[in-house]
């Protein structure tokens, strides 16, 4: 499991930037699910005041800080021989592990990894026929710096004999290998030969200007959303690391940081479920990345609404839930004809027709044709109204039964999204095979 999926917590001792003499004991606990909890113990009278943020000295010895309003509030007061001790409980939306930020700080160097960012570029079981590069498969100058994707890598030696580590039961070619691998290292002594044990993916943001650790997490979170889109599935960093100074010099090392993700537990196994590489409609074979990348920068706040129904699936359905979903995605779907400057009357139908694939449609009408012979646009139209307006007679609610119900949800969703990969610049063959694949009605 990835860094940031695995459960942790810390003791330590924290303060006010600057007020080192109020500090207080106190374990901070991290997880996906409950986010960044600071709980602590406030002994005497000498309360700290209110802050953005709060340092820390762990019990491994190393800073910390938690970003996020710290305002003590106190849970209960315990008096024992004369002492007061205020016990409290504070969130935090950031956790950074190795040194003190303040709120201002800004980063200009990091890098991150995403769950499943590895099978999208290529297949895991394939991993030993990726070669390692220190050049970056792709980079980008974005408004705010460059976004690079490169390698990842683990390495260990080959030894003296690297007949070790490589066999072939030609013994005059093994021995061959041996004799010509010695001389290359007397020829380059220095030259270290490693052996690749493991090799992944990651981004890397340099931002120009820098970044405070909230932008950082915007950046970073426009970025997982494209990824989830395209995978369609939720999509979250495993890791983030950011590059610091020590101090006025040049060399730097690297904190990590523990963002407040606070997600369902089904939404964290859906997004740590492994994929395959060859089950995926879309992956950097499949498209341009980059120019999708750029596109997407440019446009992400246009389609927040549906990325946020990725970003949080559960894979449980009510009725409830999927009546609330039916509504948004038909005034989705209004919204798309609205900026062609359709006709009203033809409000789902248009983008219906326009952006769904056949195996989609034939989907809607099955679902519509054993109550009338309507089109699916005017069917839509009629559930959405159903469901909206309360008192209005009911002709397809007393008829469709949930499960039905879940699928024009589904299919209403891909279309939708569809749409939005068009407009980044994914080909219509693919974005019809992503509906395809990600519709469960045959």
């Amino acid at each position: 499991m990835s860094e940031l999926f695995k459960s942790k917590n810390w003791i330590g001792e924290f303060f006010i930037p600057d007020q080192y003499e109020k500090r207080f004991p106190g374990k901070v606990t991290y997880s996906a699910e409950s986010g960044v909890i600071l709980e602590y113990a406030i002994t005497g009278h000498d309360v700290p005041d209110e802050s953005p943020v709060l340092f820390g000295i762990l019990d491994n010895g190393q800073k910390c800080t938690l970003v996020g309003k710290f305002k003590p509030v106190h849970s209960g007061v315990s008096f024992h021989h004369g002492l007061t001790t205020r016990k409290g409980k504070n969130g935090f939306q950031y956790l950074v592990v190795g040194d003190f930020i303040n709120i201002d700080d800004k980063h200009s160097n990091l890098y991150f990894n995403l769950t499943n960012l590895q099978e999208f570029f290529f297949p895991k079981g394939y991993k030993d026929l990726v070669k390692y590069s220190e050049e970056p498969i792709f980079s980008l100058e974005t408004s705010y710096g460059k976004i690079e994707v490169g390698n990842t890598a683990s390495f260990g030696h080959f030894g003296k004999d690297i007949t070790s580590q490589i066999y072939s039961i030609d013994k005059s070619a093994l021995e061959d290998l041996k004799n010509s691998f010695d001389q290359i290292q007397g020829k380059y002594p220095n030259s270290f030969f490693m052996l690749k044990k493991d090799i992944g993916y990651n981004v890397r943001l340099k931002i120009s200007d820098g970044g405070t650790i909230h932008e950082v997490g915007d950046y970073i979170y426009q970025i997982a959303n494209l990824f989830a889109l395209l995978i369609y599935s939720p999509v979250y960093p495993e890791s983030i690391n950011i590059f610091r100074n020590y101090g006025d010099q040049e060399r730097q090392f690297v904190v990590q940081v523990y963002p407040s993700m606070v997600l369902e537990h089904r939404t964290i196994e859906i997004a740590t479920e492994d994929r395959s590489h060859f089950h995926m409609p879309i992956t950097q074979n499949t498209i341009n990345l980059p120019t999708i990348l750029e596109n997407w920068l440019l446009t992400h706040k246009d389609y927040s609404t549906i990325i946020s129904s990725i970003q949080h699936e559960t894979g449980f359905r009510d009725e409830h839930t999927v009546h609330g979903e039916i509504v948004l995605y038909a005034t989705q779907l209004e919204s798309i004809s609205y900026s062609q400057n359709i006709d009203r009357n033809e409000k789902y139908e248009y983008p219906i027709n326009s952006y769904g694939s056949e195996k989609v449609k034939s989907g809607l009408r099955r679902i519509f044709e054993k109550i009338n012979s309507d089109t699916i646009g005017k069917n839509i139209s009629e559930l959405r109204n159903e469901i909206a307006h309360v008192g209005r007679p009911k002709r397809l609610l007393p008829v469709l039964s949930l499960r039905e119900l879940v699928h024009i949800e589904q299919y209403l969703h891909v279309i939708i999204i569809s749409y939005i990969l068009e407009k980044l610049g994914v080909s219509r063959e693919v974005s019809e095979d992503y509906q395809n694949k990600f519709t469960s009605i045959d």
